[in-house]
């Protein structure tokens, strides 16, 4: 019942046959019977703890009944199926519920109620117990529980080898394709964290504190050329898009004029680019991490797919930009329950973390064109409205939500021409168009009236990643294409002023550069952490952030977009990385020995 949500997705999206694939999956795939195994194991722990059969039967069907109709709802949405991390999610479950189609809601809803019904039909005719001996019942949970321990430990080191000569063929860089290939069960159970990152060569208490001393020195002659100090008086605002990337970049699609006129003619005039995005159709808070922390996701190992909520507890504020700010605001015009962000932006220093659910809401909630999200142009205003007035260094990171998923405007001022022979919506794809020049607009109008302030302004601003709705374009060929959104970094006429400016563009931009990026652009000074990310920036080729590697194995691309291997680098290249490596591995998974040093610190 599982493998047919994630077959029936499938077909919807490429057009392959969910009973021929489904077939292949039972009769060829020793991992199919590791899947039954695993939900025998837990419908007889279930059967063991209520001592009731069809309590078992209930729990089981519903389960797998909601499990298939999420797999169907997610891979649509975002091509890629559950995970670990994903089911950390459901702790928003009402707002999940919002961006799920309404007919599968109510298909879900249906289905389950007449099955939990028949089954309590069952149910109240049939009250005999399994077990009649305690002894006996206790025995059989002890070893229900041992048999559990290397399912949940499949991806370990005790247990990988075993679980790969059963059948496991784990697809870890692709949960789509795992769950296709190795069962949805078993795409849950590869993702399961345990280490996060494999431990970089040479790393001790005596490496961690000689590359302290190594970016001292670094961030000294990074310094002498540098003129600004802090951000004393100023604002600096990062700016996620969701689900922005120009039509440009989408291979095979024709469009009747640019919805994006304004945000391209900005481009052309400040420093800006294609950001290579860690996600297709999701994974929001993944770009997010790395635009505030610096830290890479693709050096972690490929069951690291969302940091906020797999490793929060390594979250610190000193390593991040907002550590360099004496005030930390985010706003996100939607509920603040995703990705654990509470939690994490508590960790980061943020003072306050408004959403349409915080203490203090949002001010401005209106959308545009009966739009499902509040509009671009609200939030905006409600950045605008929190601009300090103070000496203080000030940092607003503003998380937009108008061109989420699902795409509802009314308007159709920009019209698909290209392709016509293929199963594209239409329709949505226009919608997702007409959003874009909302967008377009009000980001217009927001740099406008951030230019009439003379408070001096710095903005970054990116699309996170692709709406999932170009079904046409095939995402291996074309996969830096499909993981490539637009950014800028632009400064107002008061910026300029006070700290100059220098010409950061890249064609091909890693989003964990981007804070080394903003500090080179307004000549600002760094400490050691940020004179290493300094180095990545203009002595490294940009992180390839779409191929993951099990082992910790990184790929580049040049400005070309070609790809380079990590070990095609240069000595002072690996040595680079590798000391990169090691800081991420301290803070994150390792023994934080940085945190004991002055490595992050506030320039004054």
């Amino acid at each position: 019942m599982i493998q047919l949500g994630i077959y029936l997705a499938e077909y919807m999206g490429y057009g392959q046959t969910p009973t021929a694939n489904l077939l292949a999956f039972i009769n060829n795939t020793s991992a199919a019977g590791i899947n039954v195994l695993f939900m025998m194991l837990i419908m007889w722990f279930i059967t063991i703890v209520s001592n009731r059969l069809p309590v078992t039967l209930i729990l089981t069907t519903v389960l797998s009944l909601v499990w298939s109709v999420a797999e169907y709802q997610v891979i649509v949405d975002r091509q890629e199926a559950i995970t670990e991390a994903s089911l950390q999610e459901v702790t928003a479950i009402g707002s999940l519920l919002k961006m799920i189609d309404t007919k599968v809601q109510v298909f879900a809803f249906v289905l389950i109620v007449l099955t939990i019904s028949f089954l309590f039909v069952i149910y109240r005719r049939s009250r005999w117990s399994v077990f009649k001996s305690i002894r006996f019942r206790s025995l059989a949970l002890i070893i229900n529980i041992l048999l559990l321990v290397p399912f949940l430990e499949v991806n370990s080191d005790s247990y990988s080898t075993s679980s790969q000569k059963l059948g496991n063929s784990p697809k870890l860089w692709d949960s789509l394709f795992d769950a296709s290939s190795n069962g949805g069960i078993l795409a849950v159970l590869n993702s399961r964290t345990t280490d996060a990152m494999v431990e970089p060569k040479n790393y001790n208490e005596k490496a961690i504190k000689n590359l302290v001393i190594k970016y001292k020195k670094q961030a000294s002659a990074i310094n002498q050329t540098r003129q600004n100090s802090n951000f004393k008086k100023q604002t600096v605002i990062y700016t996620l898009s969701e689900s922005l990337t120009k039509p440009s970049y989408v291979p095979g699609l024709t469009i009747s004029d640019d919805p994006l006129s304004n945000i391209g003619s900005i481009m052309d005039n400040t420093s800006s680019g294609h950001m290579v995005s860690s996600g297709y159709g999701g994974g929001t808070a993944g770009i997010e991490y790395s635009t505030l922390t610096g830290f890479n996701i693709t050096a972690y190992k490929p069951t690291i797919t969302m940091p906020y909520s797999q490793m929060s507890s390594s979250i610190n504020k000193k390593a991040t930009v907002m550590g360099q700010f004496d005030s930390k605001i985010v706003l996100h015009p939607y509920v603040g329950s995703f990705y654990n962000r509470r939690a994490v932006y508590n960790n980061m220093g943020v003072n306050y973390f408004y959403t349409t659910d915080s203490k203090v809401p949002i001010r401005y909630q209106r959308s545009v064109d009966s739009g499902s999200y509040i509009s671009d142009e609200s939030a905006y205003k409600n950045v605008l409205s929190k601009i300090s007035k103070k000496n203080n260094s000030q940092f607003i990171q503003l998380l937009t939500m108008q061109n989420h998923t699902p795409w509802t405007f009314k308007g159709r001022d920009y019209n698909m021409i290209e392709p016509t022979n293929s199963n594209a919506d239409e329709n949505t794809i226009e919608s997702y168009l007409q959003g874009l020049h909302y967008t377009d607009e009000a980001t217009q109008t927001f740099l406008d009236k951030l230019n009439d302030l003379s408070r001096p302004i710095t903005l970054v601003w990116y699309g996170d990643h692709w709406p999932g709705i170009f079904n046409f374009v095939n995402t291996t060929t074309d996969a830096l294409s499909a993981h490539s959104t637009p950014y800028f970094m632009w400064q107002n006429d008061a910026a300029k002023k006070a700290n100059g400016t220098v010409n950061v563009s890249a064609n091909y931009a890693d989003p964990s550069d981007f804070t080394a990026m903003m500090m080179k652009m307004n000549g600002m000074k760094v400490d050691a952490y940020w004179a290493l990310k300094t180095d990545m920036l203009e002595k490294v080729p940009t992180i390839n952030n779409y191929t993951r590697d099990d082992k910790g194995k990184l790929t580049f691309l040049d400005q070309r977009g070609n790809k380079i291997d990590e070990k095609s680098l240069t000595k002072e290249q690996r040595e680079i990385v590798n000391d990169f490596k090691l800081v991420q591995y301290d803070i994150t998974t390792g023994k934080s020995y940085l945190l004991k040093t002055n490595f992050f610190q506030k320039v004054k």
